[in-house]
């Protein structure tokens, strides 16, 4: 059933109900119960039991408000500053960003990135559409719901326009996704992930890369997941595990792994080889400076993962070269106070690694 703002509805599977404030996809809106609060709602899971009269037009915005009998002249379609989802431009090879969905940081002022405005984007890049719920740490300790809603297909939404002195409060946070589509081999898990980056990394300018998701911006970008690290279905899962009995449903709960949990060797510990040909399968046209490139964002993205799921010791194998990735990764690892670093075993890695001692900080 079609649903507009204003219909009163009452909930399938639980008591109470309220009135439609929004539509949020083809497949979900937003419900007002009688708290003030807003629910993101299947209308599956709706009955209508009052359409939209004079009340509902309290939910529509000025430019949707009904006029009785004034004839109204359409308006020139608004711009794209009023939409805040658009298209990604086309991944292509080469640095291109594995599928998957990211936060960026992207000032607005490319040429001084290190002062004004930054767009914080929500960045779809699979073949799916994703709803997704975003919240921020406050100074309490505790998660403030900031935004949600949904992001078609290789698309990039514009959370939010952030003045500098906010960075530290949108640096820290919990991302959580669900996958859409109409087609589906499988069927994804829900994706919850934490983000932490460290305040220092946005006024540095080397943290800063040209992306393709924004058109060769300069970002900070954040992995939340990666589209192949996600499990399917609980049942998928089950059965793909040889000689295992299934369990009930509460037995066990499954979230998604981390980036950095395909590089573990030990609960908290693991070991990353930065080497390009363990990063790219063919790297014979790369340069030097996109190898480098390359290398650093695999580098930072397993070290914001590592802090983020509490690892306590992270190896990366940079080799001996020219020592020009050795002194980039201790150049980045001197703004974090809580990590230690020095040379891993020479017995086993010669003088081709760097260990990493993370701190917790609670």
């Amino acid at each position: 059933m079609n649903f507009k703002p204003g219909d009163k509805v009452r909930f399938l599977n639980s008591t109470g109900g309220g009135t439609i404030v929004k539509e949020i996809n083809a497949f979900m809106v937003s419900v007002a119960i009688e708290d003030g609060f807003e629910i993101p709602t299947l209308t599956s899971e709706l009955v209508a039991i009052e359409p939209a009269g004079a009340s509902g037009d309290l939910f529509l915005n000025k430019n949707e408000r009904k006029t009785e009998s004034v004839p109204v002249v359409e308006p020139e379609p608004e711009i794209a500053e009023t939409d805040r989802i658009s298209r990604i431009v086309q991944r292509g090879t080469g640095s291109a960003e594995p599928t998957g969905i990211y936060l960026a940081w992207a000032p607005q002022d490319q040429q001084r990135l290190l002062s004004g405005t930054v767009d914080v984007f929500m960045v779809n890049n699979t073949a799916s559409d994703i709803l997704y719920s975003f919240f921020l740490k406050n100074a309490e300790g505790n998660f403030s719901g900031t935004d949600y809603g949904s992001v078609p297909a290789e698309s990039k939404l514009l959370i939010e326009s952030i003045v500098r002195e906010d960075i530290g409060m949108w640096s820290n946070g919990v991302v959580q996704v669900l996958f859409f589509a109409d087609e589906n081999e499988k069927v994804l898990m829900p994706v919850s992930a934490t983000f932490r980056i460290k305040g220092s990394l946005f006024y540095q300018e080397g943290s800063y890369h040209e992306t393709r998701f924004l058109a060769n911006r300069k970002a900070v970008v954040y992995t939340v997941c990666e589209l192949n690290r996600v499990p399917s279905t609980y049942e998928q899962i089950l059965n793909e595990k040889e000689n295992r009995e299934p369990l009930p449903a509460a037995a066990e709960r499954f979230r998604p792994e981390t980036a950095i949990d395909q590089y573990r060797t030990a609960p908290g510990e693991a070991e990353v080889d930065l080497h390009i040909s363990a990063l790219k399968q063919d790297y014979s046209k790369l340069s030097p400076h996109e190898i480098l490139t390359i290398q650093m964002g695999c580098f930072e993205r397993m070290l914001g993962s590592a802090i983020a799921f509490r690892f306590t010791r992270v190896v990366f194998i940079h080799g001996i070269g020219n020592g020009t990735l050795k002194q980039a990764i201790i150049q980045r690892l001197e703004e974090y106070s809580d990590i230690e670093f020095r040379t891993a075993s020479f017995a086993k890695y010669g003088n081709g690694a760097i260990e990493l001692i993370i701190h917790r900080n609670q």
